[in-house]
């Protein structure tokens, strides 16, 4: 659905983010004191901070803070950096904005400034520590020769790979250009209006109305794009400006340029929302839409403003951060309700919140009665169930499927994924309190008569395989594996072929049990599959008979049980004590539970009161494409859940 929005003769598309089906949850909060910026490290280290300015009262204690996952508030990076003092060195005055940047370091901003009564010599200055020690790096003064008294620093990006810092003024304006390696400083841009079609209109939120406005050309929120290498700023919004600027910081950066060359680089982007905080993320400057108590975001190659989120309680969104999973972190300062906008009243709404966007999904996170495991490889590497929600990298699916309640994942191919990705999803997994589910062994002999052939002539191959399959379950802590029985030998009779098969998983059992692995044997249905040596459940559960052995068992596929023998719930019950692990799919289609013939709320009740505490593994795929489908899916599983 679109909307049309008309200021001063500016048609604005604002499209529904609705698709992303985003929710807050609060943080934190803060009774009396706002926060005016977050940030989030790549730990998930929360950080925001408190500003000592005209507006705060006497009880003002704390500059800096760390936010605990219970909410609580310590003073960061220790006590004493936030003791109110007149001394400049190791204390905070009046911090405004803090930035984690790309190499995880905190940038602390602090306008030196307390109360907002005029910047002490030395006291402005942007802080550098280092979280991994959480100790104060170094400390680099703004020359007091290009600050006002009444400069107020706003908002700061850092580059640290180029060395430079850029810092906005929301008093004086313009752009503290400041070089991290020797020192050297300006500011440019200052008073200067750099669009000529820029419109000015009177601030309203909530029915606040906020005329009057300061200098037009204070600069506020900024915002850098590492790899186009350009900085986006926009004008104070008490402004009331909308307008999107955009320079190279390779014009920045040059120290011999005149402020008039400066100028001649610097372009109109597009008109978006009047904002107080912007940040650059993946293509999009993601603004705190002041007017609409929104998050939205402007595409800056098509030039398309969406909503991301709104909500009542978004009132006076200031700064915008992001964490490793994409969630969006942002304050509710409420400064229009401040008593020196509204004739002396306090108009302030509960307390001041620190909240994070998630999916509605993972607000519905569920407590799986069993341990279904969605896939992240079922035909191919790069096919995993949740891909349209969290991409195709295994390690975002795994955080997203953990974020749902399961406790698992299956993959196909994790045997012939690279080392250092076997590794990451290892630790991923542990990580989020979860397991591997199986993956499969035989990845090369699969599709062949290798397991039906004499064992003298393929015992070297067999060997091999096993030996690199125990490597890489050692690396992924995997005790669950697959094994298929790859194809009939074309001239050879089946019972010696039946013989050969035996003999030779007893040497992978041999191999196998010194590691502590499980093999399920899996019948695969030869109406799909012609040729397959094991395509009844039946079949595969004599053969593990006949091997007696605790690392070879039998995987039970619903889905080629269905359309091989039928019957699924008596077939489950007379190989229950060989099954090893479960996969589930609908037949026809191997689509996902409910679009076939198979009663799977009678079976997985069943499968419940049976005692069955192995896994489940999700391999079917969704018959609706897209994040609808993948919806669809857990909708699905949560329904049969509730129904044990």
């Amino acid at each position: 659905m679109r909307t049309i929005f008309t200021t001063a003769m500016l048609l604005i598309s604002f499209i529904s983010f609705a698709h992303e089906q985003l929710q807050l949850k609060e943080v934190t909060s803060f009774t009396e004191h706002r926060p005016t910026a977050v940030a989030v490290s790549q730990e998930g280290r929360i950080f925001a901070n408190l500003p000592y300015s005209s507006y705060s009262t006497d009880s003002h204690i704390v500059s800096v803070v760390e936010i605990l996952a219970d909410g609580t508030q310590i003073p960061y990076p220790n006590t004493s950096w936030n003791l109110k003092s007149t001394e400049v060195l190791n204390h905070f005055l009046n911090i405004q904005s803090l930035v984690i940047d790309k190499q995880n370091d905190l940038w602390i901003l602090d306008t030196g400034s307390p109360k907002r009564k005029g910047v002490v010599k030395g006291g402005a200055r942007l802080i550098q520590i280092d979280l991994k020690i959480d100790k104060v790096l170094q400390t680099i003064n703004i020359a007091h020769e290009i600050l006002s008294e009444e400069s107020y620093l706003n908002d700061v990006r850092v580059d640290k790979s180029q060395a430079y810092a850029y810092i906005t003024d929301s008093v004086d304006g313009g752009i503290i250009v400041l070089n991290l390696s020797n020192g050297q400083q300006k500011r440019v841009l200052q008073n200067e209006l750099i669009s000529s079609n820029d419109t000015q209109k009177t601030l309203v939120i909530e029915g606040i109305s906020l005329d009057g406005a300061a200098n037009f050309y204070a600069t506020d929120g900024i915002a850098y794009d590492p790899k186009e290498e350009v900085i986006y700023y926009q004008y104070r919004p008490f402004a009331g400006s909308s307008a999107l600027m955009k320079v190279d910081v390779e014009v920045l950066n040059d120290f011999s340029l005149s402020q008039k060359q400066i100028k001649g680089q610097v372009a109109f982007v597009g008109h978006t929302v009047i904002a107080d905080g912007i940040t650059y993320k993946n293509g999009f400057i993601y603004l705190t839409d002041l007017e609409r108590n929104a998050i939205s975001r402007y595409n800056v190659e098509s030039k398309v403003l969406e909503t991301v989120i709104t909500d009542p309680e978004i009132s006076w969104p200031d700064s915008i951060a992001f964490d490793v999973d994409d969630n969006i972190y942002f304050t509710t300062a409420q400064f229009h309700r401040l008593p020196g906008l509204n004739d002396g009243v306090n108009l302030q709404k509960g307390d001041f919140k620190i909240y994070k966007t998630i999916t509605s999904t993972e607000v519905e996170k569920t407590n799986f009665k069993l341990k279904f495991a969605p896939h992240i490889g079922l035909t191919s590497l790069e096919d995993g169930m949740f891909i349209n929600h969290a991409g195709k990298d295994p390690i975002s699916q795994i955080q997203f499927i953990a974020s749902q309640g399961f406790v698992g994942i299956e993959d196909n191919f994790m045997k012939i994924r690279p080392v250092e990705q076997q590794i990451a999803i290892a630790q991923e997994l542990k990580k989020n309190g979860m397991q591997l589910g199986s993956f499969v062994h035989n990845t090369t002999t699969w599709q062949d008569a290798t397991l039906v052939s004499e064992p003298s002539e393929v015992r070297s191959i067999i060997l091999k395989e096993i030996r690199e399959t125990i490597e890489v379950a050692k690396r992924v802590n995997g005790k669950y594996l697959t094994l298929l029985s790859g194809r009939s030998h074309p001239t050879m009779e089946r019972q010696y072929q039946k013989a050969n098969f035996i003999q030779n998983l007893r040497v992978i059992a041999e191999e196998a049990e010194k590691a502590s692995l499980i093999l399920g044997l899996e019948a695969i249905n030869g109406k799909e599959f012609p040729g397959t040596f094991i395509t009844k459940v039946t079949d595969a559960y004599e053969i593990v008979k006949a091997v007696n052995s605790p690392s070879i068992k039998l995987t039970f596929d619903m889905y080629h049980v269905q359309i091989e023998n039928g019957n699924v719930i008596n077939n489950f019950d007379k190989t229950f004590d060989e099954i090893a692990y479960i996969h589930i799919a609908d037949n026809p289609g191997r689509s996902e539970p409910g679009t076939g013939e198979v009663n799977f709320e009678n079976i997985l009740k069943y499968i419940y009161k049976s005692g069955y505490k192995g896994f489940i593994d999700m391999e079917h795929i969704s018959t609706i494409p897209g994040k609808e489908g993948e919806n669809n899916i857990l909708n699905i599983y949560r329904n049969l859940n509730e129904k044990l």
